[in-house]
């Protein structure tokens, strides 16, 4: 995509550049140190309280990550919408801030506990990841308040602002043209669309309430997740607790994200702005 010659826009696509590579820098770091064995056991913060925020930064990363990613995806235009504008710099803002976190998190552990004398090459590709994910973060941050400073794109009104799943179906039809399937996949597509709109049944008529259903069923799918890859639980109670804390996760980035990031709009674009 050419840099838009608008300084508001150019400026919008620099933060969330930055904050993708934070991202992608710390989730290749994530990988390494909790889901391989031999990086897990070289890692200085594998254990709590450092697992912890680790946990969460791979529970909210790719809600607000992933949403910023589909919406920089799909408006790819000269001049960015206000709205979606400042949605793209909200998600890099909160994405950046989070890595910036978890890596200093992991920063701590390395100054507390140092590396283990076997890690070996894992040490410095750790490290390396750890300084290039705090890195990118604070230059993501810069570039935000960058942003903000030139002014956010031209005016656009917020009846005509899509969501998030708007903007996946959108994108999903114009890959889909790029291989010769816009037909089928824009039916399926619209007949989505319609079920949203219209269906009592929709998520965009329940938002709160589909957003403890996906809780639950993310607690659920954790547990499941965990028994498979580890083993069944010994005792009743630990997947309980771990279930209820992924669940709370879960809730926490859902509810503080529905409405700045715009997961989920109400139906027929009725939620004028106070």
């Amino acid at each position: 995509m050419p840099r838009s010659q608008d300084r508001a826009t150019a400026a919008t696509r620099d933060a969330a550049n930055a904050g993708a590579t934070a991202v992608s820098l710390y989730a290749v770091l994530w990988a390494l140190s909790t889901q391989i064995p031999a990086g897990r056991a070289a890692s200085p913060f594998s254990d709590d309280p450092w697992d912890a925020f680790a946990t969460y930064a791979a529970i909210f990363l790719p809600v607000v990550a992933g949403a910023t990613w589909v919406r920089s995806l799909r408006h790819r235009e000269a001049i960015l919408a206000t709205w979606t504008a400042r949605r793209i710099l909200w998600g890099s803002a909160l994405a950046s801030a989070i890595v910036l976190v978890a890596a200093a998190v992991d920063v701590q552990a390395i100054l507390a506990t140092g590396v283990p004398p076997d890690a070996g090459m894992f040490a410095i590709l750790l490290t390396g990841l750890v300084v290039g994910s705090a890195g990118s973060a604070v230059l993501g941050l810069a570039l935000v308040v960058r942003a903000a400073r030139a002014g956010i794109g031209q005016s656009a009104s917020w009846r005509a602002e899509p969501d998030i799943v708007d903007d996946t179906l959108d994108l999903v039809v114009d890959l889909a043209a790029h291989v010769g399937l816009r037909r089928p996949v824009e039916a399926v597509a619209s007949a989505l669309a319609t079920f949203l709109e219209r269906s009592p049944a929709s998520p965009r008529r329940h938002r709160w309430l589909f957003g403890l259903v996906l809780a639950v069923a993310a607690a659920v799918a954790f547990d499941l997740w965990h028994a498979v890859r580890e083993g069944p639980w010994i005792d009743a109670q630990v997947p309980v607790i771990f279930g209820t804390l992924t669940g709370a996760g879960i809730l926490a980035v859902y509810f503080g994200t529905l409405e700045p990031l715009r997961l989920l709009r109400p139906p027929s674009y009725d939620d004028a702005p106070e």
